[in-house]
């Protein structure tokens, strides 16, 4: 029989695990030297690298990096701010009308001071029952309403020819400060049916005030004269259908409020009419 030797390599195929993680280190560290000295998020890159090879998928969730675009906390506002942000811009709002009131009719408003904002007071404790929770969720809501409701009305009595511009723009501001004053309020242990109108009362408030912003650039269009109907035409349909949901809002409130009333009792009072 043959006897098989093993003849002695000349060279390998390959190269070894070693020697490939460091080369992998090198490849990792100097396309991170570069990203740095170009300006180049480079988070952002990984992440979004991650993400689309399907790879995060498979990293135990407790390492698996954050999102770029999520905040750490840093910079999101507690609520003590966002409440503090509303009732500044109240007291902004009523001052401004006061001030359109008062070079219309040429003399001061009595009625200016400043009220207590919608959403200011003592927050209920997370302990507290969801009755307890969701009453002080409601008031909030319905002094909102209540507000908005009658600094939209202050701003119109004020509106003259002149001024018709400012106004829909503080009407869009009053509309804006709503749907912030509902969002900066707690809802945790609410109940959800409260919650949900809230929400979706917010969307109203944001529509209403993106209605009155294309107001402002109808009246500041060069065109308007010229070519101005159509653009009037369509935002008198847009405002009409505002206000067919404007009574849709009213009639789910009632709803959502006679569930609560079912529910806790009558504490829950009515809402103002938007």
């Amino acid at each position: 029989m043959k006897s098989f030797t093993s003849r002695p390599r000349c060279g390998r195929a390959g190269i070894s695990i070693l020697e490939f993680i460091g080369c992998l280190c090198a490849l990792v560290g100097g396309a991170w030297l570069g990203a740095l000295y170009l300006g180049v998020d480079v988070r952002h890159v990984a992440y979004v690298a991650l993400k689309d090879s399907q790879l995060l998928d498979r990293v135990p969730e407790k390492w698996r990096p954050l999102a770029p675009d999520v905040k750490q906390g840093a910079d999101a506002p507690t609520p003590e701010q966002l409440a503090r942000h509303v009732e500044d811009e109240l007291v902004a709002l009523r001052q401004e009308i006061t001030a359109l009131r008062t070079s219309r009719d040429a003399s001061p408003d009595a009625s200016g001071k400043p009220e207590p904002a919608a959403g200011a007071g003592t927050l209920p404790s997370k302990s507290a029952s969801v009755k307890t929770l969701s009453l002080a969720y409601w008031t909030r809501l319905c002094d909102i309403v209540r507000d908005e409701t009658a600094l939209q009305a202050d701003s119109e009595s004020a509106a003259t020819q002149s001024n018709a511009t400012q106004v829909a723009a503080l009407k869009s501001r009053v509309c804006r400060f709503a749907s912030s004053a509902i969002q900066a309020i707690p809802t945790e242990g609410v109940d959800p049916a409260a919650t949900e109108f809230g929400k979706q009362l917010a969307q109203w408030y944001d529509h209403g005030g993106d209605l009155y912003e294309e107001a402002v650039r109808i009246w500041e269009s060069p065109a308007r004269g010229q070519d101005g109907h159509p653009l009037t035409d369509a935002w008198n349909e847009t405002k009409a259908q505002h206000a067919n949901e404007e009574r849709l809002m009213n009639e789910r409130g009632a709803v959502v409020r006679d569930s609560l009333v079912r529910r806790f009792g009558d504490e829950f009072a009515a809402l103002t009419k938007m």
